[in-house]
């Protein structure tokens, strides 16, 4: 009998690791899946523990980690679990809990620098995430009080103004259905250095208006140019 069960075990342990299978895919700087190794920013690798478990971790393709968390379903629309994302200097974030897709409990937030900012608390709710917003994200004063804030608070780093380096650096990052700006990265670089000061300047906006869909606030992606230098 203790045989049998003996065999039972190894049996149900050998299925569960043939059965955690993992993937890699190349993503585009939109987080897009793309077959060109080429064009990626990011590689991101899946764990597949069961069918309704799903570890993700995501790397810039220069190896920094990006984000780490969970999903519920083999598409990679649910989030599920604790989540981490990461600034590309390595530096966390935001930290916390999705439930069936939604941010819930206390999240953690710092800005590019290390600073942390205010804690953000989600209640909740059967919010959906959509990135097709019916009405978009707004910055607070529109668009014309967001370039007023670029101008007054973008500083051309003095190396690459000295080097005569310059161009337009496009920010994508999230607005959550709270307005907190989040997941920052550089989908088009420029040089180092005016990357560094788009995601800075990126990571210390206040809240947005967030999108709408059907009345109710959803999570959706917002792509920003900054220009510095001869790009003015």
């Amino acid at each position: 009998m203790k045989l049998r069960t003996i065999f039972f075990a190894v049996g149900v342990l050998l299925s569960t690791i043939a059965f955690a299978q993992e993937k890699k895919q190349y993503l585009d700087p939109q987080l897009n899946v793309t077959l060109s190794e080429s064009a990626a920013k990011f590689i991101r690798t899946i764990i597949h523990v069961n069918d309704t478990v799903y570890n993700v971790n995501i790397h810039f393709k220069t190896g920094e980690i990006m984000m780490t968390g969970a999903y519920r379903d083999a598409e990679l629309n649910i989030e599920n679990g604790d989540f981490t994302y990461y600034y590309a200097n390595g530096i966390v974030e935001s930290q916390g809990k999705y439930r069936a897709g939604n941010k819930v409990g206390i999240w953690k937030r710092w800005n590019y620098d290390g600073q942390q900012k205010p804690d953000r608390i989600y209640q909740d709710e059967n919010f959906e995430y959509n990135n097709r917003a019916s009405t978009p994200a707004r910055f607070p004063g529109g668009m014309t009080e967001l370039k007023k804030l670029i101008r007054d608070n973008v500083t051309y780093p003095a190396e690459a103004k000295e080097k005569h380096i310059s161009g337009t650096v496009y920010v994508n990052f999230v607005v959550d259905k709270k307005g907190a700006v989040t997941q920052a990265v550089v989908a088009n670089s420029v040089y180092y250095q005016l990357d560094e000061e788009a995601l800075r300047f990126v990571s210390n906006l206040p809240d947005w208006e967030p999108a709408k869909r059907d009345g109710k606030p959803v999570a959706s992606n917002f792509i920003l140019p900054i220009r510095f230098g001869d790009a003015n």
